[in-house]
């Protein structure tokens, strides 16, 4: 599916998005697991998120994350930082919780299992922003993390600083109900199209994994 937004309304219209889906599910079982990530798209959808006045009043919402830099939570580059600067920066709303992974630990395969161990079955609403290169979460091009089948989160080293990181594995998203794109820009709208309209390989452009999201553009819309 894709959503065409107006430059100058996206991260509002994003955001109202956002939460429609995450009042669906809490109308349907009363609870909503979000899953959140990274980027300058994403400190924009979070700013905007949190001025809606309907983002105090969330309720039963278990708020985690896809990837995080093995930094400090209160490093610049922290993905858990940047969500508590901006999404949460009036507090975390009512009867809702956030989950962040503990990537500074030193042993990063143990900080991987142990936050697999807190995600739920099934994840109800699932952030992404795409990079250039057509990563998602920490999934980059050629990394054997995109054949990972056994863990559900996982260690890896990036091709791009910080290297060193944790990321959710391709089941987890595949799994998600509602997952959400965000691709501002004409490069990442070009993302898009390739990976549409070139069937190649998902190690090649790991973007492919998410072709049947919600992938939202601003007026660089693809045709």
């Amino acid at each position: 599916m894709i959503q065409c937004i107006n430059n100058a309304t996206w991260a509002d219209s994003t955001a109202r998005l956002v939460m429609d889906a995450i009042e669906k599910t809490r109308k349907s079982r009363d609870a909503c697991d979000v899953m959140l990530t990274g980027g300058r798209s994403a400190e924009l959808l979070y700013t905007a998120w949190a001025a809606l006045p309907e983002f105090d009043t969330l309720r039963n919402v278990r708020f985690y994350f896809g990837d995080e830099r093995c930094v400090p939570p209160d490093h610049s580059q922290s993905n858990y930082g940047l969500a508590m600067r901006t999404l949460f920066c009036h507090g975390v709303p009512q009867n809702c919780t956030v989950t962040r992974m503990a990537a500074e630990q030193p042993d990063h395969a143990a900080a991987a299992a142990a936050y697999e161990q807190t995600l739920p079955a099934r994840l109800d609403v699932l952030l992404l922003s795409v990079g250039e290169d057509g990563h998602i979460a920490s999934l980059f091009p050629q990394s054997e993390a995109l054949s990972e089948t056994r863990r559900r989160v996982i260690a890896i080293t990036a091709p791009k600083p910080p290297h060193d990181r944790l990321t959710v594995a391709p089941s987890v998203i595949a799994e998600a109900k509602h997952v959400f794109v965000m691709a501002l820009g004409e490069t990442k709208a070009a993302v898009f199209q390739r990976a549409k309209t070139e069937p190649q390989s998902v190690a090649d452009l790991p973007a492919r994994l998410v072709l049947g999201a919600t992938w939202l553009f601003d007026p660089h819309c693809p045709q």
